[in-house]
């Protein structure tokens, strides 16, 4: 009978149910603001992110998919194989400056936003998103309705937002490059405190 036992463990462990222990994805959908523009790659906020997941227990791999420059739609037209390629749990987005600065349609930049969230649900996906404010020169109707944006798409999908990313960084060389608008690798984990307050209860939701 001994055959009979060794043939039964091993019919029980070629049988035994296997679970999968791959970890989740960040998918980070933005513009130089979160493509580390003007310093190294390493000292982003996003590549920060990574390292206060990994120091925190968490095991999610942070995909930056983050251009120089980058609009709305831009975002929209790159955003579908993004999606299909990573299949990320959490999407944060952080676009609309460049559509501001241009001045380009602000219903349509509110649009191209709101496909993009429509279509991370449709994957079953969570959604952050970041706002953004535009310099007082473009006119206070234009800037509020600007900032509006954000706060209406947070409320419409019941999403989480980032009220503002660079919130708390000072007017100075110190936080800033020479060309005033993009922050300097100083300003980086500022950035990533105004990310984490929101994204951290996403993380725990999904534990």
């Amino acid at each position: 009978m001994k055959w009979f036992y060794r043939l039964l463990i091993i019919v029980t462990l070629t049988t035994a149910p296997v679970f999968a222990t791959a970890s989740e994805t960040i998918l980070v959908l933005g513009d130089s603001l979160s493509a580390a523009f003007g310093i190294e790659k390493e000292q982003g906020w996003v590549s920060l992110l990574q390292q206060r997941l990994n120091k925190n227990g968490y095991s999610h791999k942070v995909t930056n998919a983050s251009i120089s420059g980058e609009t709305t739609a831009g975002g929209l037209a790159r955003f579908k194989p993004l999606l299909e390629r990573h299949q990320p749990t959490i999407v944060i987005i952080e676009l609309g400056a460049n559509d501001g600065l241009r001045g380009q349609s602000l219903r349509i930049m509110q649009q191209n936003i709101q496909k993009i969230i429509q279509k991370t649900r449709q994957q079953q996906g969570k959604v952050l998103l970041v706002g953004m404010q535009l310099p007082a020169n473009y006119g206070l109707a234009y800037t509020s309705q600007f900032h509006r944006i954000y706060q209406k798409l947070s409320q419409q999908n019941d999403i989480p937002l980032v009220p503002f990313l660079m919130q708390g960084l000072e007017d100075n060389a110190k936080h800033f490059l020479p060309d005033r608008l993009h922050p300097t690798a100083a300003a980086q984990p500022i950035l990533l405190s105004n990310i984490w307050k929101e994204l951290e209860p996403l993380l725990k939701q999904r534990e």
